[in-house]
């Protein structure tokens, strides 16, 4: 038996996995891709947060970055954990987040939509 699900997609600055995962890996990779390639050890988010934070908690770029570094795994998990199940597709365009899509659960339906968006590409490509 067949079951179809409606989804609809949601707008990825709205969610909990950008706020909370995607944003501070971007901005910890940032970082370590700056120390990598700069000398001095040049983190340009620590040293932002450090002017801002530093002078309440007087904590230092190397502390924030530090802490950056090993809170990384937790963005992965948070990430994983919001995107387990039937997850709600992201759309970077939030006038798309009013559309549709219709879910098929059933593995040999999954199959053929998948073959049909494989065909579509090929076509695309070959154009």
């Amino acid at each position: 038996m067949e079951s179809i699900k409606t989804i609809v997609p949601i707008f990825i600055g709205k969610t909990r996995s950008f706020w909370l995962g995607i944003l501070p890996a971007l901005l910890t990779l940032i970082d370590v891709i700056m120390r990598a390639f700069t000398e001095g050890g040049n983190e340009p988010v620590a040293s932002a947060l450090s002017s801002v934070l530093g002078a309440a908690f007087g904590w230092t770029p190397e502390q924030i970055h530090s802490f950056m570094v090993a809170m990384a795994p937790v963005y992965a998990l948070i990430v994983a954990q919001q995107r387990a199940g039937l997850a709600r597709p992201y759309t970077f365009d939030p006038k798309k987040e009013g559309q549709i899509i219709e879910v098929v659960e059933d593995g040999k339906s999954a199959f053929e939509a998948g073959k049909k968006i494989g065909e579509a590409l090929k076509r695309a490509a070959g154009s």
